[in-house]
């Protein structure tokens, strides 16, 4: 069956976002083997991106004629390379790879959300914690909150229950649009898993920002890092931080209505890390039993 359109501007849009991520490593400076993966990227997405234009010209009601004139091939070439079985079976493959990769844990330069706060780049390893499982540990939190079991989320997200159960015990990676399909299904806001995903895939925060932008990625980033620790409660974190961050402070955080003293900040984040840890040990150890 033929996929409707426009394909072609979803897929353009994916173009400009992966170019953007290319220039910002070069704009880094970052080792050869990333920039690689990026240009890598990018000419997977180009590849997909042909295949939609042509499908979008044929649901436009271009003949075969002038589409094989425009992609310098023959006819019959266009309609073997491009034809709306095979296209649609190039998009299901694609979204089916884009939606989540094996997950890997990159160590050093990962970034933890003290390390994002700080701007520096700390080793991830000595937490006992990667980025993944705390992306994953977020996920895990936000599906029991709403009540779904893992059938449910697999339906509504048309991927396999098995699939969804890796991705939310930290075994898959998923990229930024199931994050975002996820999220708006458990009824959370994206941004907060914002860095959280970042951090999994290995990302790096730029440098400058303006003020109001860098004040709500902060913001995200402790809500993010809070659903990760499966949201203990003011006074927990309060205990736990010997009374360096008071219950009323993080409730202030949490809600977006207050700043403190980044010796604060950085005691309510060591926290959070901390209870993630702990609740991540857990989960573990359960799973092994």
């Amino acid at each position: 069956m033929d996929q409707q359109g426009p394909l072609g501007r979803a897929v353009a849009a994916e173009v400009r976002r992966l170019a953007q991520q290319l220039l910002d490593s070069e704009m880094r400076k970052e080792e050869l083997g990333t920039l690689l993966e990026r240009a890598e990227a990018i000419r997977r997405e180009l590849s997909i991106y042909t295949a939609a234009a042509v499908q979008d010209a044929r649901h436009r009601g271009e003949k075969w004629e002038s589409l094989a004139r425009a992609a310098h091939v023959a006819p019959e070439t266009a309609r073997a390379r491009w034809g709306p079985e095979r296209v649609a079976r190039m998009m299901d493959l694609h979204a089916n790879e884009k939606r989540a990769a094996p997950a890997r844990w990159r160590g050093p330069g990962s970034g933890r959300l003290a390390d994002v706060a700080e701007g520096t780049g700390a080793d991830p390893a000595a937490d006992g914690v990667s980025p993944v499982n705390q992306l994953a540990s977020a996920l895990t939190q936000l599906q029991a909150a709403n009540g779904l079991t893992i059938r449910e989320v697999a339906d509504s997200t048309m991927l396999s229950p098995s699939f969804i159960s890796r991705v939310l015990s930290g075994d898959r990676l998923p990229t930024w649009d199931l994050v975002c399909a996820l999220a708006v299904l458990f009824r959370s806001d994206p941004a907060e898993l914002r860095v959280l995903f970042e951090a999994a895939h290995g990302m790096t925060a730029p440098g400058r920002q303006p003020v109001a932008a860098a004040i709500a990625q902060l913001y995200a980033a402790v809500r993010g890092l809070y659903l990760a620790a499966k949201s203990p409660t003011p006074e927990r974190i309060e205990r736990l931080s010997a009374q360096a961050v008071d219950a009323l402070t993080v409730r202030r955080v949490l809600a977006g209505v207050d700043i403190p003293e980044w010796e604060v900040l950085a005691a309510l984040v060591c926290v959070l890390e901390r209870v993630s840890l702990m609740g991540w040990s857990v989960d573990r150890m359960c799973l092994s039993g």
